[in-house]
């Protein structure tokens, strides 16, 4: 009695904690983020890259949200970045190449992924251990490590998400580009041109990023070479890459870049073809742990369920 007497006081009080940390933070939260709009208008030069992310939708695009106005609040008040420990560092070395993968270099910072890590990681131990506790001390503790756990990895999954849908969504439209590119360039127009043909005919995720980085060069913001290499890091193809290098390239020496396009365009043809076949292939092997785990148990209960039972009747 005193037990569960001491469970329902904790489970308040906590709720009650929860209840006041999370008003607090939001209203800390927007008027941070007033300030920081109104000091540094917009940290990027290709606009609002959250709006061209292909994960439009659910919990990594609320994570990595979270991860830019982190990001903001640490850049203007370093001191509100209260988990400096290195303790939060381990594990991020392939951090700075996984967010130029992402195309959020300019949003995301090292700083505000550590802040993001070591939020989300008290938030899902709190969460745990607030709901093991209705329970018992063991299964507060239980879930409280795995709540800590995940919510170490959230930051790290969400961007790994953003950077494997942004692949795919390359894979899907680069033989689509590189043959209206070739195209353009047959029919006489310049590279500039052609590359403009596709952005404004195309408004998939790759045609905004086309079009962001067109604009760097036109407005005199970088060379066309930087403009463009700094595309091919931002997605995590190394065919894209050897694309980009070959442009650049043909632009400088003037050589002949519809063939080759039309070459690269194949070669794409090719490639997610082979990883679409492989990508049905694995189908049924991935179906072999729920058929194991789910219907065949079931399946084995049915059918020798009766001849157990008339087995245990006749002992």
């Amino acid at each position: 009695m005193a037990q569960g007497i001491l469970q329902l006081g904790s489970c308040i009080l906590a709720g009650l904690a929860g209840a006041f940390f999370v008003r607090w933070w939001k209203k800390d939260r927007a008027l941070s983020l007033k300030r920081s709009q109104a000091r540094l208008g917009s940290m990027s030069l290709d606009g609002d890259p959250l709006a061209q992310l292909t994960a439009s939708q659910g919990l990594p695009l609320r994570i990595i949200s979270f991860m830019r106005s982190r990001t903001q609040i640490v850049s203007l008040k370093p001191r509100r970045q209260i988990f400096r420990h290195q303790l939060w560092a381990l594990g991020s070395k392939s951090f700075d190449s996984l967010i130029g993968q992402t195309g959020l270099v300019s949003v995301i910072t090292k700083s505000g992924y550590l802040d993001t890590r070591a939020w989300s990681c008290l938030i899902g131990l709190g969460a745990g251990a607030l709901l093991g506790i209705v329970f018992t001390s063991e299964m507060a503790m239980l879930l409280g490590s795995i709540g800590a756990i995940l919510g170490w990895k959230a930051p790290l999954w969400a961007l790994k998400q953003e950077r494997d849908i942004r692949k795919s969504d390359l894979e899907n439209h680069l033989s689509e580009m590189l043959e209206v590119l070739s195209l353009g360039l047959r029919s006489g127009l310049s590279f500039d041109a052609s590359f403009e043909l596709y952005h404004e005919h195309f408004s998939n995720a790759l045609g905004k990023s086309c079009s962001s980085t067109q604009q760097l060069w036109q407005l005199g913001l970088a060379t066309r070479e930087n403009s463009l290499r700094r595309l091919a890091t931002s997605y995590d193809s190394p065919l894209f890459s050897r694309v980009v290098e070959n442009i650049v390239r043909s632009l400088r020496f003037g050589s002949s870049l519809a063939e080759s396009l039309e070459a690269f365009a194949f070669e794409s043809r090719a490639a997610h073809k082979a990883y679409m076949e492989e990508k049905v292939a694995k189908a049924p092997v991935k179906m072999l742990i729920p058929t194991a785990a789910l219907i065949l148990p079931a399946m084995l209960l049915l059918v020798l369920g009766p001849v157990l039972l008339e087995m245990m009747q006749g002992f």
